[in-house]
């Protein structure tokens, strides 16, 4: 059982996300605890209602709603009884057992799973305190449970999850185009770790949904105002773009900035596992084209979205892991990983003779991303900046300025060397 925790400040969005689900038949509300007998089917008011007599005694708290997803393998069969079951004991051993939650259980996925909506504030108005609480009674409670009802552990789950997307990509006029990328919208920004509006741009498109900033000089651009629209199969925009203000979740810029923030830190993480299962997919996949290269990438839960320009010439690469819900720019996993390197090592003509050669250097992450350069073995020699062949004296100058101009030069002085001022005598 794979538990996945989030804060947020918007349970009306949360809670609109799935009671769409349930609306479109791929979701059904399986316990409404603390909203009397027939909770389960009262309306989105009064589901939102109850919460906000819980939230309304703390307005000042920043994040008030909580919302975990608890995803099993396959291979657990567990009917209605034991969901329900695994759903209030979770809760229960979190500290949350008091506290009125709704439970959701989605079915638009190859593996079962929940949702589960709540909030930390209680009914006296106290914040019910989060820090820490999936390193520690999430996990506990995980590992509990797991024992107790015999199911796939986590770690094993993880690796059965790959190339399992949560999301299907959009289809224009299929569904209801504001509540279907709504629904996108909410999960990606919930659920996804992104650092640029480029990375999240590039998750969403994975969903055939198109993120636009406005034109250079347009007020929309001057204003930071956002948009999104439904893509088709070639990355076309479909229909009417819809304002960030539009949607429940309210994916506007500044909002995004903010989880951006709180996302580094879960990305930093996952650099140096993504960037050896990057590096070794492109190692085997080199001169074999970018088709080849996507398969691979997909075997380990990765997306490869090439960015392109006008002309059709590669200019940027986005990787994406859908397994651990992340999005790097390449360059931040190695300069080695940008879009022109890497089309060029999947060239075909890069199986013969002049085959590029990754080169690895010794690093540690937080002296930066790896770094190997594509040449033939003949450039793998060490040159001088300048050809020498002049006269001794002129040899020495050069070398001079050579060392001159060598940062190493710098570092090697002392920093803390001050030359002495003389002191002056003074005149009698």
């Amino acid at each position: 059982m794979v538990a996945r925790i989030s804060l947020g400040r918007r349970i009306l969005g949360l809670l609109h996300y799935n009671e769409d689900k349930v609306k479109a038949g791929k979701a059904t509300v399986l316990a409404a605890h603390g909203f009397g007998t027939d909770g389960h089917r009262a309306s989105i008011g009064e589901k939102h209602r109850r919460f906000l007599f819980f939230t309304d005694h703390n307005k000042r708290s920043k994040l008030n709603t909580f919302h975990v997803s608890l995803n099993f393998s396959p291979k657990d069969q567990l009917d209605r009884a034991q969901l329900q079951y695994i759903a209030q004991q979770y809760m229960a051993r979190i500290g949350f057992g008091n506290q009125p939650y709704l439970v959701y259980q989605h079915s638009d996925t190859k593996h079962p799973h929940l949702h589960i909506v709540s909030t930390n504030i209680t009914r006296e108005g106290k914040r019910i305190e989060t820090h820490n609480l999936g390193k520690e009674q999430s996990e506990k409670a995980r590992k509990e449970l797991e024992q107790e009802l015999g199911l796939v552990k986590a770690e094993k789950q993880k690796e059965r999850l790959i190339g399992l997307e949560p999301l299907e990509k959009l289809e224009y006029g299929k569904k209801e185009s504001k509540a279907a990328m709504g629904n996108v919208l909410t999960e990606v920004m919930r659920a996804y770790s992104y650092t640029s509006i480029g990375e999240f741009s590039a998750i969403l498109r994975q969903f055939n949904i198109g993120l636009i900033q406005g034109e250079e000089g347009s007020r929309m651009k001057a204003n930071r105002g956002l948009a999104y629209s439904i893509l088709d199969d070639h990355g076309n925009r479909i229909g009417v773009p819809i304002k960030a203000s539009a949607f429940y979740i309210r994916p506007s810029m500044a909002r995004l900035e903010k989880r951006m923030e709180r996302n580094g830190a879960i990305k930093n993480k996952l650099v140096h596992r993504t960037r050896e299962t990057v590096d070794s997919v492109l190692r085997e996949s080199m001169g074999k084209g970018t088709k080849h290269f996507q398969e691979n990438l997909k075997k380990h839960g990765l997306v490869a979205d090439f960015h392109y320009g006008k002309t059709g010439k590669v200019y940027g690469l986005t990787l994406i892991d859908h397994v651990n819900r992340t999005a790097f720019k390449a360059s931040e996993l190695s300069r080695a990983f940008s879009g022109q390197r890497v089309i060029q090592a999947l060239a075909p003509d890069q199986q013969k003779g002049s085959a590029i050669i990754l080169k690895r250097e010794a690093h540690q992450l937080s002296q930066g991303p790896v770094e190997w350069r594509g040449s033939t073995p003949a450039l793998e020699q060490e040159r001088p900046i300048w050809k020498i062949d002049i006269n001794p004296s002129m040899q020495v100058f050069l070398s001079g300025i050579h060392q001159l101009l060598r940062p190493e030069s710098q570092e090697l002085a002392d920093p803390f060397y001050k030359k002495k001022k003389r002191k002056r005598r003074k005149k009698h």
